[in-house]
């Protein structure tokens, strides 16, 4: 996982103190408009679509995309006990904020469908262009953007999975990561590998340190007093801890976005003692988002492969989304992030039910052409 990439060098006080960041999560999403906007134009030429009809259109599938996703999240995330009128201005005022996380797959997808058909019929309708047709071109497209996606999922550390048994699979997320807030909620682990001590008369006394930790590593111990916070929140900073409350607060709501290491100074006896910086990690968890860029390369293989057997536009679409339904479902048992569950559930099945049924009725429509044609003939 990392978060930040890299930081431009440009150093704003109270705003970049370290320079501007460059986010993995956004990198992917860049990376996968233009990846994807570029096989998509390849195969439209191949199809007789001019290239700046179908740049325009991935404009508005993207913006739309981005847009339902967000509404999705911040809607499902709301008390639905709350007044409609409540809800949409909360929804306003933190729908830009999406570095705090907050993007529903299926959201963008009922959002890019809404962009497509705004775009239909305000531009495209006039130019004759086939939505099936579309659909083909863009499918192996989506499938590409689903595995950049999600590799961008994995560097943010969203989208993450439930605790993995000890022989499978399993990656070990920062400090920074979304993963430790909710492990150390449910008491699955501390947020540094270390506990405070209740019987001490300060309330700044490491209680235990687990065994092995990188914090065992780094030489804390138990009995140690945390005096002074190293490194905070950038390189040359320091900030003395005056109470367990202080701590808590860095280690929790206060921590920076991207910041992984911890360094502590510790009075040991009569001594102050700075101890190396070390890197705390979550307990293992199944790496769902790698799960499904795997997956989603695969049906981009399959997707190409299948192209030239098509009888009808549309069939390479409805196979998408027949694949991406069963992967999403069964991804979806290993997933333990929060997000609207029966929401994504029950679309994953309405996509594995639509999917084979559009497929069908698409090679009957070829039949039945074909049929006409040698009735004419």
């Amino acid at each position: 996982m990392q978060q930040v990439l890299f930081r431009i060098p440009i150093k704003i006080p109270g705003w970049t103190p370290e320079g501007i960041p460059i986010y993995g999560f956004a990198a992917m999403l860049l990376s996968a408009f233009v990846i994807c906007t570029w096989l998509a134009n390849r195969r439209a030429e191949k199809e007789g679509i001019r290239r700046e009809w179908l740049q325009d259109l991935t404009v508005w599938l993207f913006v739309g995309g981005i847009v339902g996703a967000r509404l999705t999240f911040l809607f499902a995330e709301d008390d639905p006990g709350q007044p409609w009128t409540t809800r949409i201005a909360s929804a306003l005022s933190e729908f830009l904020k999406i570095w705090n996380g907050g993007l529903v797959l299926y959201g963008s997808i009922i959002g890019g469908i809404v962009g497509y058909f705004l775009a239909y019929f305000l531009k495209f309708r006039k130019a004759g262009l086939s939505s099936w047709k579309l659909a083909d071109v863009l499918a192996p497209s989506l499938a590409v953007g689903l595995c950049l996606g999600r590799i961008g999922c994995f560097l943010n550390g969203c989208c993450y999975g439930a605790v993995a048994c000890p022989d499978c699979w399993q990656v070990h997320f920062p400090l920074s990561g979304m993963p430790r807030y909710s492990l150390v909620r449910d008491g699955y682990q501390t947020a540094a590998g270390f506990t405070m001590s209740i019987r001490s008369e300060d309330d700044r006394t490491v209680g235990a340190v687990a065994a092995g930790s990188p914090a065992d590593e780094s030489g804390l111990r138990s009995g140690d007093i945390i005096v002074k916070l190293r490194e905070f929140p950038i390189a040359g900073e320091e900030r003395a801890v005056a109470s367990y409350r202080e701590l808590d607060n860095y280690l929790g709501r206060d921590w920076t976005r991207g910041k992984n290491d911890l360094a502590l100074t510790v009075r040991r006896g009569n001594q102050e003692k700075d101890l190396p910086p070390f890197a705390p990690r979550t307990i293992g968890l199944y790496p769902t988002q790698l799960y499904e860029s795997i997956s989603m390369l695969l049906v981009f293989l399959l997707l190409s492969a299948f192209w030239e057997f098509r009888r009808h536009p549309g069939e390479v679409m409805a196979l998408l989304m027949f694949c991406y339904g069963v992967q999403r479902y069964v991804v979806e048992m290993l997933r333990d992030d929060p997000r609207p569950v029966g929401f994504e559930k029950y679309i994953s099945l309405l996509l594995m039910i639509v999917g084979p049924v559009l497929f069908v009725w698409l090679r009957w429509l070829s039949g039945t052409a074909k049929g006409l044609a040698k009735g004419t003939a």
